[in-house]
């Protein structure tokens, strides 16, 4: 539970709504003890023969002696005074020897007492209990004592004592209200003991809606923090972190994993908090009763421990495995949807949906392996607890029935009553083992993400100036994660400010790698990336970037106007900087002929554009930022051969005193470059102008011939003799 553990700082900002939803959770544990102790109280209301107030007298009497008495009906005639005794005080255990109970026995009568008056010398026990209950505390009095070890009535002096607050709060109660003669005489008394736990109920429910709302927003408050976090993470991770585990798992773990750690806070801060409290007043009030049968009744507790304990990693184990396949469930989603014209085009919905099926059927059969788990554990403790409650219930009805002391069956009712409300809670508390289990699964793959290696970033580096000498790749590799060949192999290249440079060679030899250097989207595993003498590793990365222009042939645009897509990147952009930056990438003649113009929304991936417009408005956002370096990685590749030649023109002009790198497969703009380097499985083959390298350069003679040529060049017009022992077709 390490990683839910930690998930629980996002908590600690709203330390006052927990603090008051832990005060309406002490409150209802309170008014939940409140509400079974009036149950004892109904009982001897409806159905005990000595009622409310006769109950209430023996308590207090009981206290007044230290001991505890009963009614007892004597089984033979027996006669005192002259008189027939029919109901008497019975001692049936001392509890403080220091009260009268050092001179009375368990089996004695208490029969009156001796204070001069003739009409107490021989009481009925309820009348006998009535008086000593009026008793003030530390008052000498004189007991007339009859038992089995006296012959005969012996006066018996002791010291009364005071009343447990439990005892002096049911004694005020029963003084309310006037002493029944009859069953139907209670009902009033009944009627306000059930109003009592009516109000009781409404009360502790209010307090639960304040409970429940102030624990539940201090979670979503802090989910929005998890979530704000993980976005900051998401923007800091490196590129190389995409490129292995893809978009889909970072969203799953931002939507899925973030929904499931909110179900653990929240049950955190619901049950885990609610239904102890309310056991532990469940338990307080049956400890009263009877500690005896309470501690037998929990004896269930080191098993059903043991059995949650398995459950809960069992839980744990299938809640990690089901959320990285809803992860590979919504890649495969994503991969079809945003896939679906050659989806289709290709005639593969089938083969499309046997995948998805399998990973659906996957996704369910760990969800009822979970679901299973989880309904499994409430009938587990259940059955424990029951089996332990009914062992203590055997022995409580042996104790009723053979009439032991310390319990009666109004008692013995009330005991059970608070048993099945402390077996409840622990009941519902079972499941939230497995829910912890689940949540720390979950709680694991977020820390997991903020625990990857973002990118580096030096404390209080220096801004790096804008770039005017000269940019330097010094021995740079790398390698990316979970491939065993190195992408660059020390690649040693020189372009001076203002150079505009071609990048060409076949698929894979490491173009984009190398220019995706230069804005640190990849770090180098070796060597040294410098820009005007300066390592840009050592810089501060915001200073680096802000000078750099960058348009790929995967164009992203956003979710929000044409304007808004062109002036991404910048804070404050004017209309009309915007509008002649759409000009010089010959954007303009489209945007204006759309019906909101500048201000339509281009839909989720610029949806609405054709691709030739995507990469015209991708341009102008270049064009915009003022950069002092310029990136194009296969910029023109999606533009009609008139569009290229407008844009190369515009291009040409505004590279003009800029370092732009091309990254490219396209005739003319290969040839407008001022140096062209020739890359192969990572390393640079050659570097120079078009005719030098078409003289002495085999790799690039053979690449112009087949790409540059089919994307219209003219090989018979440029193409240079064979070099010696060359085969001029290559």
């Amino acid at each position: 539970m390490r990683d839910f553990a930690r998930s629980l700082k996002y908590l600690r900002p709203y330390r006052v709504r927990i603090g008051l939803a832990l005060l309406c959770t002490l409150a209802i544990s309170v008014l939940w003890a409140g509400g079974l102790a009036a149950i004892l109280p109904v009982t001897k209301v409806l159905m005990s023969s000595e009622g409310l107030h006769g109950w209430a007298y023996k308590l207090a009497a009981s206290d007044r002696l230290g001991v505890d008495l009963a009614a007892h009906l004597p089984s033979d005639r027996t006669q005192l005074d002259g008189q027939q005794l029919s109901w008497v005080a019975e001692v049936r255990q001392v509890r403080d020897s220091r009260r009268g109970g050092g001179s009375l026995l368990p089996g004695e009568w208490v029969l009156g007492l001796e204070d001069g008056s003739d009409a107490h010398r021989l009481l009925r026990a309820d009348a006998l209990m009535r008086l000593l209950a009026i008793q003030q505390a530390d008052q000498r009095i004189t007991l007339r004592v009859y038992g089995p070890n006296r012959d005969q009535i012996t006066p018996v002096p002791v010291v009364t004592g005071g009343l447990t607050l439990p005892n002096r709060a049911l004694l005020w109660l029963a003084r309310r209200f006037s002493e029944p003669q009859t069953y139907a005489d209670r009902f009033p008394m009944l009627l306000v003991l059930l109003a009592f736990a009516i109000g009781v109920t409404l009360l502790r429910d209010a307090l639960r809606v304040l409970q429940e709302f102030l624990s539940t927003s201090a979670v979503w408050y802090a989910v929005n923090d998890i979530r704000s976090d993980n976005y900051n993470v998401a923007l800091r991770l490196p590129v190389s972190y995409y490129a292995k585990h893809g978009a889909t798992d970072t969203m799953s773990r931002f939507i899925q994993d973030v929904g499931l750690l909110a179900r653990g806070h929240i049950t955190l801060l619901g049950k885990t908090l609610v239904e102890p409290a309310k056991a532990l007043a469940a338990l307080a009030i049956a400890m009263m009763l009877s500690w005896k049968l309470t501690l037998m009744a929990m004896i269930a507790g080191p098993p059903a421990f043991l059995a949650i304990r398995r459950l809960g990693r069992a839980m744990r184990r299938v809640s990690r495995e089901a959320l990285q396949s809803m992860s590979e469930l919504l890649g495969v989603l994503e991969e079809t949807l945003s896939g679906i014209r050659v989806v289709k085009a290709y005639t593969m919905e089938n083969r499309q949906r046997r995948r998805f099926l399998r990973i659906n059927r996957q996704v369910l059969r760990q969800n009822l392996k979970m679901f299973f788990l989880d309904a499994l554990t409430g009938p587990v403790v259940e059955v424990l607890g029951i089996t332990a409650a009914m062992a203590a219930v055997a022995v409580a009805g042996y104790w009723v029935l053979h009439s032991q002391p310390g319990l009666d069956a109004e008692k013995f009712l009330a005991l059970m009553a608070c048993l099945v409300a402390m077996f409840d809670p622990i009941r519902k508390l079972s499941a939230v083992s497995t829910v912890f289990h689940a949540s720390d699964a979950a709680a694991a793959r977020i820390m997991e993400l903020h625990d990857t290696p973002q990118e580096v970033v030096v404390p209080h580096a220096p801004s790096l100036p804008r770039h005017r000498r000269s940019i330097e790749f010094r021995s740079v590799s790398f390698r990316y994660d979970g491939t065993c060949v190195d992408a660059l192999r020390d690649v040693n290249l020189v372009i001076q400010a203002g150079e505009n440079v071609a990048l060409v060679g076949p698929n894979g030899s490491g173009k984009t790698t190398l220019v995706s250097m230069i804005p640190r989207l990849l770090d180098p595993t070796a060597g040294q990336v410098l820009i005007d003498g300066m390592d840009i590793s050592q810089c501060a990365l915001r200073s680096l970037r802000r000078q750099i222009g960058l348009v790929t042939q995967d164009v992203v645009l956003f979710h929000a106007t044409i304007e808004e897509n062109i002036s991404y990147g910048l804070h404050r952009s004017r209309p009309d900087k915007t509008r002649h930056a759409a000009q010089r990438a010959h954007a303009d003649e489209f945007v204006r002929k759309l019906p909101g113009g500048y201000g339509t929304m281009v839909g989720p991936h610029g949806a609405t554009l054709s691709g030739g417009e995507k990469q015209q408005v991708a341009i102008a956002r270049a064009i915009l930022r003022d950069p002092a370096i310029l990136i194009f990685d296969e910029a023109m590749s999606q533009i009609d051969a008139d569009s290229e030649h407008r844009i190369q023109q515009a291009m040409q002009e505004f590279s003009r005193g800029r370092t732009t790198l091309v990254v490219a497969h396209r005739f003319a703009t290969v040839l407008a470059a001022d140096r062209i380097v020739v890359m192969q499985a990572g390393q640079i083959q050659d570097t120079g102008p078009h005719g030098e390298l078409m003289n002495r350069c085999a790799l690039y003679r053979h690449l112009y011939n087949t790409q540059f040529t089919a994307t219209g060049g003219d090989a018979r017009a440029t193409t240079a003799p064979a070099g010696p022992g060359e085969d001029a077709a290559k």
